[in-house]
């Protein structure tokens, strides 16, 4: 592929192509033409020959046009239907979608086209053998083990978080009121004022 470029290092730059992207709402689909005979031709033909035996579904899709659901597993009315009479005609699309829960399939796009097709031969049939890769799987973050009910948030790297069972240790809160004693001794013994009289006598005034 080639692209011209807007910088000023090379005017026509060049790029290879890559495979359609699965989780791309536009390149993911699978696009194909199916060949119907518009005289023998049924949805059920479509749903075993094509879709099952040929390209592997299971029993979990549906087949959709523009007007609506034209087949799913609780929706079995039309399998015994031509195509003219689900108004699929020429130039018309069916939209296959995969509906397994494990390992779906990206959505399958048909344009139908008819044809006359022999009498011995199937009375639909694809132009080529088709290779639908699978949806991709979103791995989703674990859950945290419960051990008592109670997660410990993590911790920046590098920093540790001191344990709040060590404030129950014992000897902890006698030396907090240690402390606190010494520093109210401390607030008593800045309240005595010493005055000095002309004797070199000193004075107490306790407050």
């Amino acid at each position: 592929m080639v692209f011209l470029e807007r910088s000023g290092a090379r005017v026509v730059n060049s790029e290879s192509l890559r495979p359609p992207n699965p989780d791309c709402p536009v390149c993911g689909v699978i696009s194909s033409r199916l060949v119907v005979d518009p005289s023998r031709a049924t949805l059920n033909d479509l749903v075993q020959d094509i879709l099952k035996s040929d390209l592997g579904y299971g029993n979990e899709f549906s087949i959709n046009n523009e007007v609506g659901t034209l087949y799913d597993p609780d929706l079995e009315d039309n399998l015994s239907k031509r195509f003219s009479e689900l108004g699929v005609g020429p130039d018309s699309f069916l939209t296959i979608i995969d509906d397994d829960e494990e390992n779906p399939r990206v959505n399958l796009s048909l344009s139908i086209s008819e044809k006359s097709l022999p009498e011995d031969s199937k009375p639909v049939s694809l132009p080529h053998q088709l290779d639908i890769p699978r949806k991709r799987t979103i791995d989703t973050p674990k859950a945290h083990e419960e051990t008592n009910g109670n997660i410990a948030p993590p911790t920046a790297p590098g920093k540790r978080k001191r344990a709040s069972s060590t404030l129950d240790e014992p000897g902890i809160e006698g030396q907090k009121v240690a402390k606190r004693g010494k520093v109210q001794d401390t607030e008593q013994e800045d309240d005595l004022v010493l005055v000095e009289g002309p004797n070199q006598g000193a004075i107490v005034i306790d407050d």
